[in-house]
């Protein structure tokens, strides 16, 4: 049995590799627009494979992954044709980011 800590973390770690494939996801879609803006990011997860995700879980899971250098911020508004809408402060996966997503999924085998 795994200590309450063990299950935090990996927990964390669940929320962080889906953070980045929606990040990767995004990235691959060559919209007009790079990046996703973190009301965008967590609405994705919450409706699905993270439903129960709040808003400061996904802020502090970005703001991780930030730190770390596997996500960047991006801070120029910009008209997104696609979003019919501005946007503003976005985030998007790194080069980096992909490398370690890609490590990850292979470790578990579902690459």
């Amino acid at each position: 049995m795994t200590s309450p800590s063990a299950e935090d973390s990996l927990e964390l770690r669940a929320e962080l590799l889906e953070v980045l494939k929606q990040l990767n996801r995004d990235d691959e879609e060559d919209e007009d627009v790079p990046g996703l803006e973190l009301s965008e990011l967590h609405h994705l997860l919450a409706r699905g494979p993270l439903p129960q995700i709040t808003r400061d879980e996904t802020r502090k899971a970005v703001e991780l992954l930030v730190t770390n250098g596997l996500v960047q911020e991006l801070d120029d508004s910009r008209y997104a044709w696609a979003r019919a809408r501005v946007v503003t402060v976005r985030f998007a996966i790194t080069p980096q980011g992909k490398e370690f997503l890609v490590r990850s999924l292979e470790k578990v085998g579902r690459i």
